[in-house]
Order: C-alpha cells, then structure tokens, then sequence
C-alpha cells in the first residue's frame, strides 16, 4: 500500500476516533432529559393525590344522596316547572323573633292555600356519613299562585332546596332537605328544622322537620 494511501486511512480513522465521543454525549443528555420528564410526572401526580384528597376530605367529591319520599306520587298535584328554584341554609338573621300571626281568609279573592301532605320525617338509624335527604310536596289547592320565600334552616348541618318558589293553583314543588350528620359532633336523637314563609294568609310561616338516631 502507497504511502499517501496509508495516510489517508490513518486520517480516517483518526477523524473516526475523534467523533466517535458524540454519541456518548447524546446518551447523556437524553438520560438526562429522561429523568427531568420523571420528576415533572412525580411532581404532577403528587399535586393530583393531594388535590383530590383535599377535595375528598371536604367533601366536594361526595355523591349527592338519593333522597326518599314518603308520599304517593299518584296522590300528589303534577309537579310546578315555571318558577325557580329556592336554596336555603343556615341564616339566623332570616328566622324571625316572632311567628308571623295567620289571618283570615277573606271571601270571594282569589288566594293560594298552602297543602303540606306529609310535615315531618323520622330517617330512623343512620351512621354519620353518607348524607340523607328526603322530599316533602309542597301543594297548592287554592285559586292563585303560592309564592314562597324566606326558606331557611336550623342548622348548618341542614340544608334545602325548593323546585319552584312559585306553584300556581293545583301544582306542587318538592322540597328536599338534606341532613349531614358528619357536619359537626352529633349523636343519638336529633331534630333539625326547616322554615319558609308563603303568601298564603292562614299559613304565612311554615315549619318542616326532620328527626333521626344518629350512631356513634
């Protein structure tokens, strides 16, 4: 073999030797991105366990509970659809010192009358969780729209909800009330209360109650 044929050989492979170190730089650096990859998923995933251990521990993440009625819905008026919905918790400025005083009923005006099937409901036994909720009908046998409002609670354990704060004559709206024995430090008998004020005369104030055994 020539000289010049040997020396280019030589610079070939010494050109190989020289590059040969790159490769080994492109590992290195995709290790490196490999585990900065593995730390930003660990990072995510911890921030996903604790978010939705907080949401748990609220609450928020809590299905809500498939309320009962003890009423015949066959022996109820259809259910009202064209007022909103009124929500009502604990608020003790909303209860008022003095029971509103029923009139009497003057003849010959149109007027709601309010029709309270079913006024109260025992859950019976019940463990602090999950939540329970009942549904009472809210009837309206008169001759003019029932307005309701005011619909508040005796406890913040306690919550409500009306379909419809409006029920026009021969219609109903559901009223259902939720009891959240795990609120606060309860057991054994309990009695919660919910109110609500309505435009009929001889029942201008309205209580519903709900009682229960709650277990330790």
């Amino acid at each position: 073999m020539s000289s010049k044929k040997r020396q280019a050989r030589d610079a070939e492979r010494s050109g190989s030797d020289r590059r040969s170190p790159k490769p080994k730089k492109r590992r290195r650096s995709q290790a490196r991105s490999g585990s900065l990859g593995w730390l930003i998923g660990l990072g995510v995933a911890l921030v996903v366990v604790v978010g939705g251990f907080s949401l748990w521990q609220s609450g928020a993440l809590a299905r809500s509970p498939e309320a009962t009625r003890a009423d015949n819905q066959a022996d109820l008026l259809p259910l009202a659809e064209t007022g909103r919905a009124l929500r009502g918790g604990h608020d003790m400025a909303r209860i008022p010192r003095e029971t509103p005083v029923p009139q009497s009923r003057p003849a010959g005006v149109p007027l709601p009358r309010l029709d309270l099937p079913s006024p109260s409901h025992d859950f019976g036994r019940i463990a602090k969780r999950p939540d329970v909720a009942h549904i009472f009908a809210v009837q309206n046998t008169g001759t003019a729209d029932l307005v309701v409002s005011n619909l508040v609670t005796s406890c913040g354990c306690t919550t409500a909800r009306l379909s419809s704060s409006i029920i026009p004559p021969g219609q109903r709206a559901d009223l259902t009330v939720t009891f959240d024995p795990d609120f606060h430090q309860t057991q054994g008998e309990t009695v919660r209360l919910v109110w609500f004020a309505t435009n009929d005369p001889e029942q201008p104030w309205v209580e519903v109650k709900i009682t229960a055994d709650v277990l330790t």
